[in-house]
């Protein structure tokens, strides 16, 4: 067991009314800690009961819950102020325990700051600090905007969540478990969604198995039911894309399109042979990227710009656009959710 000095600072005497002692020892997941009492029982009632409750000043306080690590977090909150913008991940771990801890102690102030904080940090929007945080970081971080009700940096946090699954950067064997909607207390419709792209990340991870026909149950993480989740999800996008493949999207013709049969034909030939002749690297029931992939190949196709009016051209890509948005915010579907 070690002992450490809090890094509270001493408080004048007008914070001394927590016993004649100004420190007490904490012992906090088995490591001791010298803490400045009188600081504590200031701004909190629930660390003055606690004081209270332990009056033997040779007894340690044992704290139940909280690591070391958040505790001394939290004793750092309540040294600074104001409170620092986090610079990098792991500050921004220990804004969100001096959150935590100081919302379950209720020290109301150090709280409203360290919250205040968070939410600023996240409306940047550019921060490399919550642009590249942890899975469990961004629960957190995602469990304030609900508390505060605050819909667009909830919205945000999402979507970027949707997308750095789809990049691989986050887990999604830990997004599966605590995206279930059940879980929060909240609109169930946004979690759904993540969810299902949960759902479609892992099929993705699983893709060379299924298509070679290999079991995927062995030496997997997911339980028998999320791995049926999984088979439903690769069976209907590989009917979805098959449909999508044969069948380009319709577009409205401009006023200026004076031959729109050829027109839709010249659309019609150079889709299919793109979507049917597996000239996209990527799997097909990875949709979302193929689709991404036909756009970008068919807005610089001189084929098209030539025997399309750039209206028609313009009309018809926006549709492939719309299918992808739509498979976006459909995909929970395809996994039967």
């Amino acid at each position: 067991m070690t002992i450490t000095q809090s890094p509270v600072t001493n408080p004048p005497p007008t914070h001394r009314r927590c016993g004649s002692l100004k420190y007490r020892m904490f012992e906090v997941d088995s490591v001791l800690r010298r803490v400045n009492v009188a600081v504590l029982c200031e701004n909190s009632t629930a660390f003055r009961r606690l004081v209270m409750e332990n009056a033997d000043p040779n007894m340690p306080i044992v704290l139940h819950g909280p690591t070391a690590r958040q505790f001394d977090h939290l004793l750092w909150g309540l040294s600074v102020d104001p409170m620092p913008q986090p610079p990098n991940e792991e500050d921004v771990e220990r804004l969100l325990d001096v959150e935590e801890l100081s919302r379950r102690y209720s020290i109301h102030c150090l709280q409203i700051r360290a919250e205040t904080t968070v939410l600023a940090v996240i409306a940047e929007g550019t921060n490399t600090a919550v642009l590249s945080c942890r899975t469990n970081s961004l629960v957190r971080m995602l469990s304030i905007t609900m508390r505060v009700h605050n819909k667009t940096l909830f919205a945000f946090l999402m979507q970027m969540w949707t997308w750095r699954l789809h990049s691989k950067e986050l887990d999604y064997i830990l997004t599966i478990r605590v995206a279930q909607p059940s879980h929060w207390d909240h609109d169930p419709q946004p979690f759904l969604k993540l969810l299902g792209h949960a759902f479609y990340a892992a099929m993705m991870d699983l893709e060379p198995k299924l298509s070679s026909g290999q079991r995927i149950d062995l030496d997997c993480q997911l339980t028998s039911s999320e791995i049926v989740h999984v088979l439903c999800g690769y069976h209907s996008l590989r009917c979805w894309w098959d449909q999508i493949a044969s069948k380009p999207p319709a577009y409205m013709h401009c006023a200026r399109c004076m031959y729109p049969e050829r027109c839709s034909y010249v659309w019609r030939i150079r889709f299919r042979w793109l979507a049917e002749k597996d000239r996209i690297s990527f799997p097909k029931v990875d949709g979302i990227r193929r689709l991404q992939e036909i756009h970008r190949f068919l807005a610089g196709d001189l084929f098209l710009i030539k025997n399309m009016p750039e209206t028609c051209r313009h009309n018809a890509l926006q549709e492939l656009l719309k299918r992808r948005e739509h498979l976006l915010k459909t995909v929970h579907h395809h996994f039967d959710l």
